[in-house]
C-alpha cells in the first residue's frame, strides 16, 4: 500500500466511525410513549457490540498512522534550502 492509498483509507475509516458514533448516540435507544408520563427505553442494539465495531475502525487508523510515520522516519526528499538565510537578522 501507498502512502496515499494510505491517506485515504484514513479519510474513509474515520467518516465510517463518525457514522458508528452517530449510530451510538442517536438510535441506540428505542423509546415508546404509552402516555404523558409513561414511557419505556430499550437498547436496539448491544453497547458491547457497538463499541467494538468503532474500536476495529478506531484500530485500523492507530496501525495506519503508526505505519505511515514509521516509513515517514525513513524516507528521504530532495529538497534544497540555506536554512541559514532563512534565521539570518534583518540588519
Amino acid at each position: 500500500m501507498t502512502i496515499n492509498e494510505a491517506l485515504t483509507l484514513i479519510k474513509a475509516v474515520r467518516k465510517r466511525i463518525n457514522s458508528l458514533e452517530t449510530l451510538r448516540e442517536s438510535v441506540s435507544n428505542k423509546t415508546t410513549y404509552y402516555s404523558a408520563q409513561e414511557k419505556t427505553v430499550e437498547p436496539q442494539y448491544d453497547v458491547k457490540t457497538v463499541d467494538k465495531k468503532i474500536m476495529e475502525p478506531e484500530n485500523i487508523l492507530f496501525s495506519l498512522d503508526n505505519a505511515i510515520k514509521k516509513q515517514n522516519a525513513i524516507a528521504k526528499i530532495d529538497f534544497d534550502v540555506e536554512i541559514k538565510t532563512i534565521f539570518e537578522s534583518l540588519s
